[in-house]
Order: structure tokens, then sequence, then C-alpha cells
């Protein structure tokens, strides 16, 4: 890496605040010498928040905060602190969360391993042996289930692991072209991001990064509720299933994934039109031999389930060309 790209390679921190009075200056001020730029995407939080950033900024040259005009929540603050990183000279962005939750080594550790200019994306994973200090909300246990799945299944990387976890490291080429969709503007957002950026390693060979961080968690409760991350998780997933069959048979690593995943869609309706035809047989008095169609119904899931994994065992190993456990 030579002379003139160490000197430009800069490195901006986002912190999304929400009623954080009580940490975000301690936050601020044990960064504000590490980082080239400071952003902060204050979410109409109803306490201090707003006057002791106002206070800050007069001090520090290199803080940027934006109030937003209401709550738009977390996801839609992202997006608005990520299009002001854009507008910057900085190459890297970091974003952490205004309750000081995340360890300072593990923001230093991802910093450093960014500024390698080797990963385009750093994502942690707190579910580990010491991932996690005090007790997490038993409810962010179950959306963390829950997204785990579904992130498992959408982009085929069996290691891709806790997608709701607010602490990552980007490179400028990850997300110049992210676009938030409004389902994920209150919440969820990481996972559309982790998803995201690993639709870029297949396509354009971004490289991804998964390290162990720590967390300490207070007393605080969780907002989450499991039921509509469901509904928005299984949304999402079935229509991001359909619009990346077309991606994948644009890129010829992708085709014959894309190819399992549309041929499993005429076992899948095979499936439900033998449902329909068992029931109308059994129940309806419709003439036809139940025991065949009874059969056919095992028949046609079995291939389509067999399709399904097959696509994902494929993508998995597709996955190792650009994505690391560091």
């Amino acid at each position: 890496m030579n002379f003139l790209f160490y000197k430009y390679m800069k490195t901006s921190l986002l912190i999304l605040a929400y009623n954080e009075d009580q940490k975000i200056e301690g936050l601020i001020l044990k960064f504000e010498a590490v980082f080239n730029e400071i952003i902060v995407v204050n979410d109409k939080s109803k306490d201090r928040t707003e006057e002791i950033l106002s206070s800050l900024q007069k001090k520090y040259t290199n803080l940027t905060v934006i109030n937003n005009l209401k709550n738009y929540g977390a996801g839609r603050s992202f997006e608005l602190g990520v299009e002001r990183f854009l507008e910057t000279d900085s190459l890297y962005l970091i974003k952490v969360d205004g309750d000081d939750q995340f360890q300072e080594k593990d923001i230093l550790n991802i910093k450093s391993i960014l500024e390698q200019n080797k990963y385009s994306f750093v994502r942690c994973d707190r579910f580990w042996s010491g991932g996690i200090i005090g007790k997490m909300p038993n409810i962010r246990y179950l959306g963390n289930s829950i997204a785990s799945f579904f992130i498992k299944f959408s982009t085929g990387i069996s290691n891709l692991n806790d997608p709701l976890n607010g602490l990552y490291g980007l490179k400028r080429d990850a997300i110049t072209e992210f676009k938030l969709p409004k389902l994920f503007y209150k919440y969820g957002y990481p996972f559309y991001l982790s998803n995201f950026v690993s639709y870029l390693g297949f396509t354009h060979n971004i490289k991804i990064g998964q390290i162990k961080n720590t967390i300490s968690y207070g007393d605080e409760k969780s907002n989450l509720n499991p039921f509509i991350m469901l509904f928005k998780l299984s949304y999402f997933i079935i229509n991001n299933f359909y619009s990346k069959i077309k991606v994948k048979l644009q890129y010829s690593p992708l085709q014959v994934s894309g190819l399992q995943d549309l041929i499993s869609q005429l076992f899948l309706f095979s499936f439900f039109y033998s449902i329909l035809r068992f029931f109308q047989i059994r129940y309806f008095e419709s003439p036809g031999p139940q025991a065949n169609w009874f059969i056919l119904i095992i028949i046609f899931f079995l291939l389509f389930s067999l399709l399904l994994v097959s696509s994902r065992r494929r993508l998995n190993k597709l996955s190792k060309n650009f994505f690391d456990e560091i």
C-alpha cells in the first residue's frame, strides 16, 4: 500500500442516538481524537441529548450532528448517517450505538482491520462464551434466533451469525448504492445490511470479515417485538428470494443456484396443487386416485427441499471466496 493511500485513508464514526444524555458526551470524548469525523444522528431524543450535542459541536470541528425532525427509527437514522458519510472524503465508516454498549477494543479492532484495506465489511458476532456481559433480554435472544435462521437461508452463508448486531465497519464501496427499504426503518436494518453486502460479495467480490465482539447489557428492556420481526423478515425473505433469482441468472458463478431456485418453484407449485387435489378427492368426493396424490405430495415436497438445500450449499461454497471469520 503506497504513501498516498495512507495519506487519504480516513475513517468516520457514526453514532445513532436516542435519549442518550447520560452516555453521549463520554462516547464522543472517547473517540474524538481517533476518528477523522464523528457523525451523530439524534433521532428526536426527548431528553438533553440535542442540547449536549450542540454544546460539543462548538468544541470539536470534526463533529457533525444530524437532528431528525421526528423519531424516524434506527434504520432510517443509519441511512441518513450513511448519506452524510458519502458526502465526506472518508474511506471507511464504523457504526456504533449511543448507549456505549460496545467495547472500545472491538471498535478499534474494526478500525484497524478496515484500514488494512482487505475487507469492505467487517461485522460482529456476540454469541460466543465471552460475548455478553450482563443479562441480554430474552426477547432479543428470540429475535436473533429468528433473524439468524433467515439470514442463513437468504445468503446461504452458514457461518454468518448475529445479523442484528449493531456494531460493524464498512468501506465506501460496500454502501455507495445502499438504499434501505421502509420495512426496516424502525428496526432490523442490520439484517438487511448483512444481506445487501453479502450479495455484493457474490456479484462484486466484496470481501467480508466476521469477528467476535463483546456487548455489555444493563437493566434495559428491549422494545423488539418478535412477532413483528417474524412478519417483516418473512415478507422480505420471500420477496428477496424471487428478486435474487434474476440476479443469480445474470452472474455465471450463481447461475446453477439460480436455476435450482427457479426449478424448485415448479415443484413447490406441484406440491400445493397435489395437496389441493388430495383434499378434493378425500373431502369433496372428487374422482381420482387419493393414494397417488398423497405420494405425489411427498415426492414434490422432497424435490423442492432438496433443490433449496443444494442451492444454499452451493452459495455457502462460493462464499468461501469472500467471507472470512477473523
